[in-house]
């Protein structure tokens, strides 16, 4: 919304500047963008007088006019059709360049010198009308500069007002900001209505069908009226705020809607149709012409106001085309109503428009203010129009709304704000923001019925904290407070799992949340899938049970592009059907293929596999800070049964993985092996260990033995390294695999493992014997544990 400075100037009484201005309104929570002026366009450009006008010698459609400055006086030609004497226009003098595209010269025209150009709005840059030349009011001062004399001097200000402030759509709202901001009471002047002798409701009658839609619908009848332009000023500030003026009786509307934030809608009363106003919806297939001219089919989504036989307006949208004010006006019936919010929202989508008052009325006004609306723009239109205003309003409250009343607590200001706002302070902020306020430990505040966005106690601190300011909190340095509210390990595991898999290579992939009923029947058979309505393809017609479909999804589109090499991951929602509402766990996934670390120099390619997958898990777990990672040969649906495993942790599952089916793989277009895992989140939380002590570098020597031994297949080689490290004890820094081998001369259904075994003592260098003795107890309790014999 745009409003110039000097109209929020004049109704709040601040001195603050332009700049002082804008920043104010938004460090108070509304945005605000200062447009300035540019005068270097009216660069000789003035008022001029036109003191003698008569017909081109040599052209039947131009006229030679003689134009007074003050300093003196410049033979124009001009070619409107409007032109006349006795006129005050915007003269551009030789040496002007309008709008910076249009440069002014004395020229010769058909025989005779024009020292000059009568200009018309477009021409200036300040509107699109070029119907003729712009006539100015009778009073204007010649030879002022016309930038001055316009207006075009003064800031405007673009604002950006958030939904819950329908308040501020209006500059009556902005201004109490910031007289409120300003400490400076706020009390707008209000124009005396003066009424004639014939009552209102002789004239009209007003009849609501649907309370729930329109609460309220008041109206004015004024008499007597006649058509004309608007004073320049109302014309200035209409176009400074983006709207077009029309004529004095429109633009009267208009100008009062941006003032009070009340649309209004005036109606030829003589065109209207009947003496009765009929708000009521609107019938299946209903035709209604606008009155931008298009003919709409309605539905009852429409609210109507009628004439208690056909619709002259779509309510709170726009006015129809058959009682719209024309030339030959001059009795005007006048709208002022409050309308359900939602109602014109649905209107306005129905009917494919957006107007000024749709815009508003979503937002909702006050219901409270709509006489009050009526009131201004009758006096203004008797004013300006010459008009007579009939006695009294016909007004149908048939839904009353009342202030709502609200208990505020001074010391939760305090509280909440963490400042020492004073209570004096709070109540004078409350009035100034036009609400009753009793006082007491505990306030009283009624909140005005233009202020729909305050229900609540925290409604109203907000409003005394931000007339506060938030730059005068004091910083705290510590986490604490009413709204301080902890980070839970939930959300930030999320986070540490991103990073830590981009950092050992991976990439992030996003899946939609839906699947294809068939692939994923296959992946996750035993499950009955959260079916979607109307779903827009096959694609889409079931929630994901798996995080592996997705990845798997994600991983065939990169294998048709010839992207073979992959390592990806997705951190989301898979959804199952519960007893009473769908859950919605979260899961971590992993997908390997092809050879996503590259080619080695040496020519060697490692294709991924379920050993690499098992580092990979085994990496996160240590940077996450969890016990390490075991797995445990599993059956689990969507991978291969020799080669699926349940991911331990801490002794506890926390997912499975392992090589995906291949057949799954096929209906993906994948045709090489893939080895993934998934992990649910809430698992993963439990089993966090406490981080890691500091330890201090050796100060002595270690001591390294290998240890080679043949076991039965089925025993695994993270079984033999936990006995090694318990018999080692203390003395056993460190163990690891190095070698498995099978095959002769190993016996059939026994395999050979290799052990690095680094042997350090904290307090002394470790001699041989000490070393042997450690080294010759684990292999004879291997040998008891697990009948493990040494390899020769």
């Amino acid at each position: 919304m745009r409003l110039p400075y000097s109209w929020l100037k004049e109704l709040s009484g601040i001195d603050w500047s332009p700049e002082e201005t804008a920043r104010r309104l938004t460090a108070s929570g509304t945005a605000c963008v200062l447009e300035m002026p540019n005068p270097e366009h009216f660069q000789n450009v003035v008022i001029g007088h036109i003191t003698k006008l008569e017909r081109h010698p040599n052209a039947d459609r131009l006229v030679v006019t003689e134009v007074n400055t003050g300093d003196a006086s410049h033979t124009v030609i001009c070619g409107a059709p409007n032109c006349a004497v006795g006129q005050k226009v915007v003269l551009a003098l030789p040496g002007a360049n309008l709008k910076g595209e249009l440069a002014v010269k004395p020229i010769t025209m058909r025989g005779v010198k024009s020292a000059g150009m009568i200009c018309a709005e477009d021409e200036l840059g300040i509107s699109a009308d070029h119907a003729g030349i712009m006539v100015l009011d009778p009073d204007a001062p010649i030879g002022q500069p016309a930038f001055e004399y316009l207006g075009l001097d003064d800031p405007v200000f673009n604002l950006e007002i958030t939904p819950n402030r329908p308040d501020c759509l209006s500059a009556i709202g902005v201004a109490r900001e910031l007289a409120v901001l300003a400490g400076r009471p706020y009390a707008p002047k209000i124009d005396p209505l003066h009424e004639g002798s014939r009552a209102a409701s002789d004239f009209i009658k007003i009849t609501i069908a649907d309370s729930q839609a329109c609460p309220r619908y008041a109206a004015r009848i004024i008499t007597g009226l006649k058509i004309g332009p608007s004073p320049w000023w109302i014309r200035r500030r209409l176009l400074a705020c983006g709207m077009r003026p029309i004529n004095n009786l429109v633009d009267i509307t208009n100008y009062v809607m941006l003032e009070t934030g009340q649309p209004l809608h005036g109606f030829d009363y003589d065109r209207f149709g009947s003496q009765e106003v009929v708000v009521r919806r609107a019938t299946e297939g209903e035709s209604f012409t606008t009155l931008d001219g298009k003919e709409h089919r309605l539905d009852p989504t429409v609210l109507m106001i009628t004439n208690g036989h056909a619709g002259v307006a779509a309510a709170g949208v726009m006015g129809g085309l058959e009682s719209e004010v024309a030339d030959t006006t001059t009795t005007v019936l006048l709208e002022s109503a409050y309308f359900d919010p939602g109602v014109v929202r649905k209107s306005a989508r129905r009917l494919g428009l957006a107007t000024e008052s749709s815009y508003r009325f979503e937002r909702g006004i006050d219901p409270n203010g709509v006489v009050r609306a009526a009131d201004r723009a009758a006096a203004m239109m008797v004013r300006f129009g010459g008009g007579e205003v009939a006695a009294g309003v016909v007004d149908n409250y048939a839904r009353t709304i009342s202030p709502v009343k609200i208990a505020l607590r001074p010391a939760q200001v305090r509280r909440i704000s963490g400042a020492d706002v004073a209570v004096p302070f709070t109540e004078t902020t409350l009035r100034g923001l036009g609400m009753d306020v009793t006082s007491g430990d505990t306030l009283s505040v009624v909140v005005p019925t233009f202020r729909p966005d305050i229900t609540r106690e925290i409604d109203l601190v907000e409003e005394v904290i931000r007339v506060y300011g938030l730059d005068n909190i004091p910083v705290s340095r510590q986490n604490g407070g009413p709204l301080y509210t902890p980070t839970h390990r939930h959300h930030t595991i999320k986070t540490d799992i991103r990073n830590i898999l981009i950092g050992l290579g991976f990439e992030e992939t996003m899946g939609t949340g839906f699947a294809h009923a068939e692939r994923l029947q296959k992946i996750d058979p035993g499950l009955d899938p959260i079916r979607v309505t109307n779903s827009m393809s096959d694609e889409f017609g079931v929630m994901r049970t798996r995080l592996l479909y997705s990845l798997l999804l994600s991983a065939g589109n990169n294998v048709r592009h010839r992207n073979m090499d992959l390592a990806i991951f997705e951190i989301g929602k898979v959804y199952l059907k519960g007893e009473k509402a769908p859950l919605e766990p979260e899961y971590a996934g992993v997908l390997l293929t092809g050879r996503p670390d590259g080619v080695y120099w040496k020519g060697k390619a490692f294709e991924s596999d379920l050993f690499e997958l098992k580092g990979v898990l085994a990496a996160l777990a240590e940077g996450l800070g969890l016990e390490p990672v075991s797995l445990r040969l599993e059956p689990a649906p969507g991978y291969d049964p020799a080669q699926s495993v349940a991911i331990l942790c801490g002794g506890q599952v926390v997912g499975h993985g392992g090589l995906v089916d291949r057949r799954i793989c096929r209906m993906f277009d994948i045709k090489q092996d893939c080895f993934g895992a998934e992990l649910e989140l809430t698992q993963l939380i439990a089993p966090e260990r406490a981080r890691k002590p500091f330890v201090s570098l050796p100060k002595f020597p270690a001591s390294t033995r290998d240890l080679a031994v043949i076991v039965d297949a089925s025993v695994t080689a993270e079984a033999v390294l936990n006995e090694i490290r318990a018999v080692g004890g203390g003395l056993v820094e460190a163990a690891s695999l190095f070698d498995l081998f099978t095959g002769e001369p190993v016996p059939a259904g026994k395999k050979s493992l290799a052990f690095s075994i680094s042997y350090r003592a904290a307090d002394k260098t470790l001699e041989d014997e000490e070393v042997d003795r450690v080294h010759g107890r684990i292999v004879e309790y291997l040998g008891q544990k697990f009948n493990a014999r040494l390899r020769e």
